[in-house]
């Protein structure tokens, strides 16, 4: 059975997906893109601001997120993999 992350491993984990979520909003909007990013997700600056500084994501907003900017859940997490979900094929 594996062990809980320690409280800095979870600060570790939070610290890791803030950069990576701050990554893909630089990707798509630019530098001073923050303000375009909570908007496209329906959330307040400050709360996307407080995300990008490593406070906790609640589900929804990530989800949206995800969704918004096809990120690759894996990555947001692990830092490894492709960025970006491959297009589903269409038949």
């Amino acid at each position: 059975m594996n062990k809980s992350p320690s409280n800095s491993e979870w600060l570790e984990i939070k610290a890791g997906l803030a950069r990576r979520v701050r990554e893909i909003r630089e990707d798509l909007y630019g530098e001073h893109g923050g303000p375009l990013m909570a908007e496209a997700l329906q959330i307040p600056f400050r709360t996307w601001l407080n995300y990008e500084n490593g406070c906790t994501i609640p589900a929804p907003s990530i989800l949206r997120f995800i969704e918004h900017t096809q990120a690759n859940p894996h990555w947001l997490l692990t830092g490894r993999g492709p960025k970006y979900q491959i297009a589903a094929a269409t038949n």
